[in-house]
């Protein structure tokens, strides 16, 4: 059977056209297309809402849609992580900033239903940022070594300070009783603002916290650091001894910010954000931003990979921390 020119237009118009209207369907072809959403585990004003509040002006910025930020706290941040694993669509418009304390989700809260690591894909690292320890200024407390000899001379009666079981501060808190072989009592906040008030009020002893978050207060002389937990360099005049001078080179650890997807989420759209968010990390503007908050961008080339990696190893050497310490899971 012949077919004319008209009808062989026609009919290749017509295949031509449900394969634009194919293509044109995929997710990451039409990727952004409406607003995105970071939740963040934590109360607005700490450092994890401030980063996510940069990220999402600048990443808005440059794809074109607004970027919202949500906070969900509770948990050490995995109340946020759950909701994204398990109420978020896997199509890039709901993502989750993650930190330290979701990779020992399952250790520390029997009663959160997700998997981190299989739940939520990574999509790029932000930054990562020092640690330190900090003491009110009238506590008597000049230096780690004062510390230490205080809690050997009472063991259980230096107090020390975290924004909540699970949260880094509390990690570290543990980590530190363990490498320096003294037992301190934990004070777990709801939160890192009352931790602050009662460290300088003298009510708990020690604090260990991140530098975007005690760099206010030691500005402001209202907090004396004894030690930066880091050999990661950063453009804020703290002049303090690493865990490294101090003869504790395991202690040096950075606090850490990634962004996770939920699992599933089309590779395309995983490319697109991870490409968008690694263009803005080389630029001056956004590296000043992070570094006036204390956090440090990652090195390029920055896949998901990385970050996927830093997962796993954190993943790893927590959990046996915490097995160390005989710390069990919460219900």
């Amino acid at each position: 059977m012949r077919i004319g020119m008209w009808e062989f237009a026609v009919s290749t118009m017509a295949i031509s056209g449900l394969s634009f209207a194919a293509s044109a369907g995929k997710p990451e072809d039409v990727y952004p297309s409406r607003a995105i959403s970071i939740v963040v585990g934590y109360p607005p004003g700490g450092g994890a809402d401030a980063l996510a509040r940069i990220l999402a002006r600048h990443l808005g910025r440059e794809l074109g849609k607004s970027v919202v930020i949500v906070n969900r706290p509770g948990a050490a941040g995995n109340i946020g992580a759950e909701s994204v694993a398990r109420q978020a669509k896997p199509d890039g418009y709901t993502l989750f900033l993650s930190a330290r304390p979701n990779t020992i989700h399952k250790m520390m809260y029997a009663n959160l239903k997700f998997d981190f690591m299989q739940d939520l894909s990574p999509v790029s690292l932000i930054g990562t940022s020092p640690n330190v320890i900090v003491t009110g200024k009238h506590s008597g407390i000049r230096s780690v070594h004062d510390l230490l000899d205080r809690a050997r001379a009472a063991p259980g009666k230096v107090m020390c300070a975290s924004s909540g079981i699970g949260t880094t501060g509390y990690l570290l808190c543990e980590m530190f009783q363990q490498e320096a072989a003294i037992n301190m009592e934990h004070v777990p906040y709801k939160g890192s603002e009352q931790g602050y008030v009662d460290l300088m009020g003298g009510r708990v002893d020690v604090l260990f916290t991140t530098l975007p978050a005690a760099a206010p207060y030691l500005d402001a002389g209202t907090l004396r650091g004894l030690a930066i937990m880091s050999q990661t360099s950063t453009r804020h005049p703290v002049n303090l001894p690493t865990m490294s001078d101090l003869g504790f080179p395991v202690l040096d650890l950075d606090a850490w910010a990634g962004l996770m997807a939920p699992a599933g989420t089309p590779a395309g759209v995983m490319e697109r954000l991870n490409s968008a968010i690694n263009k803005l990390l080389i630029t001056e503007e956004m590296a000043n931003e992070l570094d006036r908050l204390g956090y440090i961008a990652p090195r390029q080339p920055n896949p998901p990979d990385v970050l996927q990696a830093l997962v796993a190893q954190e993943t790893e050497r927590w959990t046996a921390i915490l097995r160390m310490r005989s710390i069990f899971p919460f219900h």
